[in-house]
């Protein structure tokens, strides 16, 4: 089973949202595969964090996603509210903190794994949760939001998770990829879904090709369609290569607080691309790497938000998600903790 790229957004904003809530995480739960049992623990986290949203802060979303290992349900409940004051409070089992029939957010802590929370008073809380098997692959590890521009069915942005072989170590190395179709709607819709097939076959054949090849590999078959800004990243033995060509923004936050941005390179895939080239950059392990497209603002800084950097991945996506959404073009953020060496292997679609 693929992971499903696009986020479902659920607007909290009046109480017929939480039954709102709980269909369609029900539904996304079935076409992600997962139990009954799963299913049923999902529809109560997603009612209490809608309740929440509601009780407290008057109005905010749900975001709902497949992990990238496409065995468990991502939920991250964005709001910008009064924020929490007493968070241990808030999460003690069988503390109520809203008028939904389930057990406040203590709850949502036993029947999902991964919960996390970033509150701060004034600017409002986001929440993140994963619901799925007792230990599910990579949990929490590697998170994305990605979202269509509002009033569109279809999202031009697409991402992708890789395992492949290192062509330089001849270990295993995991892949990043974040594709922007030009425009949005429909015919990015195409151009970004065609970068991500060719990426798996590519990587299927060949797993230890290099990223550089690989795009020019996408420039001829893409010149049918719109065209992309599209980055590739690789981690290996503590290396991230990158190549790029267009506007996808990625940066490197290490665990001392210095952050390194990556270089990408002019041009857009499939209509003007020059010569590319691959960049390498060492990385010790905890370091975050964040990469999004140019629905997202560059204008965050982790010195804005204390203590950011020990959330979850999920729980940093949302806050940059919330303050940075530029909200006239489609969005996406990918964050990930990136380990010693490669994760376990991790693929989407």
């Amino acid at each position: 089973m693929e992971p499903i790229a696009q986020s479902v957004v659920v607007a909290v904003d009046e109480e017929t949202a939480i039954a709102e809530a709980r269909r369609t995480t029900a539904a996304l739960c079935q076409r992600i595969g997962l139990s009954a049992e799963i299913i049923a623990r999902a529809e109560l986290v997603a009612v209490e964090l809608a309740g929440n949203i509601l009780q407290h802060a008057g109005h905010g979303r749900l975001y709902l996603s497949s992990t990238p290992t496409a065995d468990a349900l991502q939920i991250i409940a964005i709001d910008s509210g009064p924020g929490i004051a007493n968070v241990e409070r808030a999460m003690a089992d069988g503390f109520t903190t809203s008028t939904t029939p389930g057990f406040g957010l203590g709850a949502v802590g036993r029947l999902a794994a991964g919960v996390d929370i970033y509150t701060q008073l004034g600017k409002g809380t986001i929440l993140s949760a994963i619901v799925g098997p007792q230990h599910p692959s990579l949990p929490g590890q590697t998170a994305v939001l990605s979202t269509s521009l509002e009033g569109e069915t279809l999202c031009g942005d697409s991402w992708a998770v890789f395992p492949a072989l290192s062509h330089t170590f001849q270990e295993h190395r995991q892949v990043y990829m974040v594709v922007d179709g030009l425009g949005h709607g429909l015919h990015a819709s195409e151009a970004a879904a065609m970068a991500v097939s060719i990426a798996h076959s590519a990587f299927a054949a060949e797993p230890g090709l290099a990223l550089d090849v690989l795009i020019n590999r996408m420039h001829g078959p893409m010149h049918a369609t719109r065209g992309a800004a599209i980055l590739l990243v690789s981690v290996c033995e503590n290396i991230a290569t990158c190549c790029g060509v267009g506007n996808i923004s990625c940066s490197l936050h290490a665990p001392d607080g210095t952050d390194r941005s990556l270089v990408s390179n002019n041009g857009t895939v499939g209509h003007v691309m020059r010569k590319i080239q691959e960049f390498r950059y060492p990385y010790t392990p905890g370091t975050l790497l964040i990469m999004h497209s140019d629905g997202i603002a560059t204008k965050w800084r982790f010195g804005q938000y204390p203590r950011l950097e020990e959330k979850s991945p999920a729980t940093i996506a949302g806050l940059i998600y919330r303050d940075a959404v530029r909200g006239r073009d489609d969005a996406t953020v990918l964050v990930s903790r990136l380990g010693a060496s490669s994760a376990q292997a991790v693929l989407n679609g």
